[in-house]
């Protein structure tokens, strides 16, 4: 079932795949109703209905069970992106310049078809100094942050986005406006955002002009973007297919020199290596032999392997606590870290927790750190 579903989205780009499949589906045996809840839960089945469809590969109610599925997507991706064409209007308005992240740039740029990707949010990476206008623009658009934060300044301090969304508007996904590009304390001070707006390139979304990622700093963002959830073996057959469809699309275009050099540089070596041979075990990737040995033979720092442990090897959240303090420098800003992590604001406590009377606020503190000290991965 799996290597049917992986030999498929193959197909996409290599004909002799498809074929294979075809043999593979025409056997015995394949549990149809796991293929599809597989297909749906890996969030593919839009890009399984494009390479199947008319094909007589799959039986007729799979198919059309993932041709709903693909018109579905298709149906929600339009309106929701015709909302976030508004608010990318309003931000080139007020001179805000924008790079999309992740799926908005991907749908369009990179699949080149919104049924084709799923959406949970739109991913905005922003100029620090544009943050605050950012906010502006969209909250007289009518979003609002649905939360608030542990202290004043604690997220522009510590975090690198600000999730925006319209209440009561199920439709309209919610807007992230990123000002680093990764949320790992050690990754926002690791990577400049110098070079992505530098490398990043002309793009358009409906009528709105916008950029994208270089091809070099897409394979580095899809890569850390599955570090900081956890690494690969919690990835989603989508978010590594997001990173197949990128090599494949740019082959002859990705400067890999770049990508390995930048990759040490920014302590990305050991997400660079996971992720690539993942996919690569998955779908047979055109990468160059070449590089595949350089790759191999890069080697982290002491600080990437210690980042990578905390946020992949199924630590306790008081080591991963430590490990943001190892990357915070100066005594004050690490007081300010802990302090804001274990003492929140009134408010956003009596918001987070839905503390029925202020008398009982006391008592959440600890249980916030329990439940903290309980969620070991």
């Amino acid at each position: 079932m799996t290597k049917l579903l992986h030999l498929i989205l193959r197909g996409r780009w290599a004909f002799e795949a498809l074929e294979e499949a075809h043999a593979l589906a025409a056997q015995n045996g394949v549990a149809w109703d796991d293929f599809l809840q597989a297909a749906r839960t890996g969030g593919v089945s839009p890009l399984v209905y494009e390479a199947v469809r008319g094909r007589g590969l799959l039986p007729a109610p799979v198919e059309e069970g993932l041709r709903l599925d693909y018109y579905g997507v298709a149906r929600t991706n339009l309106l929701r992106f015709h909302r976030l064409e508004e608010a990318l209007r309003g931000l080139a308005d007020a001179g805000i310049d924008v790079i999309l992240l992740k799926g908005a740039a991907l749908a369009e740029a990179i699949y080149g078809n919104l049924a084709l990707r799923p959406m949970g949010d739109f991913d905005l990476l922003v100029h620090e100094g544009d943050v605050e206008g950012a906010l502006r623009v969209l909250t007289a658009l009518g979003y609002a942050r649905p939360y608030g934060e542990f202290r004043p300044g604690f997220i522009r301090a510590f975090r690198n986005q600000i999730m925006m969304r319209k209440a009561g508007d199920d439709e309209t996904r919610p807007i992230e406006i990123h000002w680093r590009l990764l949320s790992p304390l050690y990754y926002q001070r690791a990577i400049p955002a110098g070079w992505l707006w530098e490398t990043a390139r002309a793009a358009r979304l409906g009528t709105v002009p916008v950029r994208i990622l270089s091809p070099e700093a897409q394979v580095l963002h899809l890569c850390g973007h599955l570090l900081q959830h956890g690494g690969c073996e919690k990835a989603s057959a989508r978010q590594l297919y997001d990173l197949a469809e990128v090599i494949v699309l740019y082959r002859e275009r990705i400067k890999w020199d770049e990508v390995l050099a930048r990759a040490q540089t920014y302590g990305l070596v050991l997400p660079l290596q996971e992720a690539l041979s993942r996919a690569h075990a998955l779908w047979s990737l055109p990468v160059p032999p070449e590089v595949w040995d350089r790759l191999q033979r890069l080697r982290p720092s002491r600080g990437e392997a210690r980042a990578y442990a905390l946020l992949v090897g199924g630590e306790p959240v008081a080591r991963r606590l430590w490990g943001g303090l190892a990357s915070i420098p100066g005594w004050g800003l690490r007081l300010r870290y802990v302090w804001g992590n274990l003492f929140p604001s009134a408010a956003y406590m009596l918001d987070q927790y839905r503390i029925p009377n202020r008398l009982l606020l006391p008592l959440y503190y600890p249980y916030r750190w329990l439940r903290g000290l309980r969620r070991v991965r």
